[in-house]
């Protein structure tokens, strides 16, 4: 009888098909795309980086704290060496081709980390948040003090962006870290025969020492919202402030800024910032109160072209107060609930 096992001709040539049916329906998917809603190259490859960034700095993590957890000799050794080799990954390979890349919430927040960067590259220069940390009142100076050292700790040693350890939710953190931790576990169960008993008791314990002391307020987007929140209370976030962050390209602070004014969070005002059509943009504005002159301004900022900026402008111009509400409704409910009335929308 042939050999049916993970090692048989039948599995490869399972895994084979699959992988050709995969290729197949993932550029079938592309073909189907709209241009508006297609991501450039430069997206893909700056979320590719980002994501891989990401699980590969949770992965070196849980190795070294396995490491520590793992009996030395024989058979532990050539596990032990594997998990202390730097060049070779191991969660990596498994969770990018896996689900987690498409979780909405953190392919939103890689996306707009991507955009935030392309906007901050291509801006003259970024005063704003310095005048800020020099200001006369002590609160506002120390949250842009903590924003300004936050965001200019997200760059690695070749000037590329990152995704700070504290960036991302609490929820989403731990998603990450045990789908690297069960990536883990497979590769010492299959490739190195651990027994699952200890590979669970092992890996459920690294886990779990790097969860503890988490703080999400400690990214650059909770930062953000902290400090556009003490100027909104302060009477200070008027249209010249909310501008200057557009025309600097400081996204976290602009969306901040936008959500605060709109009554709305940080996420949903990102969700209608980057809205393909268009309208979600205008309505966030005109939400948020802004200036046509004021608005005019982040527009021919942020948009792909002029042409683009134009048309998103006009829809500022013509969006009646009664509209903007209607419109921005399901963004001041529950995230949750926004997801759902979205599912049912399709």
């Amino acid at each position: 009888m042939a050999d049916l096992g993970s090692s048989g001709g039948y599995d490869d040539a399972a895994r084979l098909l699959a992988s050709a049916r995969a290729r197949l329906a993932a550029a079938a998917a592309d073909l189907a795309l709209p241009d508006r809603l297609r991501l450039s190259d430069w997206q893909r490859s700056t979320v590719g980086a980002l994501f891989a960034s990401l699980v590969r700095d949770v992965e070196d993590a849980l190795r070294a704290a396995l490491l520590e957890r793992l009996d030395a000799g024989s058979p532990a050794e050539p596990l032990r060496a594997a998990l202390a080799s730097a060049g070779l990954p191991i969660a990596l390979p498994l969770l990018e081709t896996g689900r987690l890349v498409g979780q909405p919430q953190l392919l939103s927040l890689l996306l707009r980390r991507a955009e935030e960067h392309r906007l901050a590259g291509a801006a003259p220069d970024h005063r704003l948040l310095g005048s800020l940390a020099g200001d006369e009142d002590s609160a506002v100076a120390a949250e842009a003090m903590a924003l300004l050292v936050a965001q200019n700790a997200r760059f690695d040693a070749f000037h590329e962006p990152l995704v700070g350890r504290s960036d991302l939710p609490a929820e989403l953190r731990h998603q990450l870290v045990w789908s690297a931790a069960a990536a883990l576990r497979r590769y010492m169960i299959e490739q190195h025969r651990l027994d699952p008993i200890a590979a669970d008791a092992g890996i459920a314990s690294a886990a779990a020492a790097l969860l503890p002391g988490y703080d999400e307020g400690d990214g650059v987007e909770a930062r953000a919202v902290r400090l556009a929140g003490l100027l909104h209370r302060r009477d200070r976030l008027g249209d010249d402030l909310v501008a200057a962050a557009g025309a600097e390209g400081n996204l976290p602070l602009l969306l901040a800024a936008l959500a605060a004014r709109a009554g709305i969070g940080f996420e949903a005002a990102w969700e209608l910032l980057s809205d393909a059509v268009g309208r979600g943009t205008a309505a966030l504005l005109r939400a948020a109160a802004l200036s046509r002159h004021a608005a005019a301004s982040i527009l021919f900022r942020l948009a792909a072209s002029d042409s683009a900026a134009a048309a998103r402008l006009d829809a500022f111009d013509i969006l009646t107060a009664d509209e903007v509400e209607r419109l921005l409704a399901p963004w001041r409910a529950d995230p949750a609930y926004r997801a759902a009335i979205a599912e049912f929308a399709r």
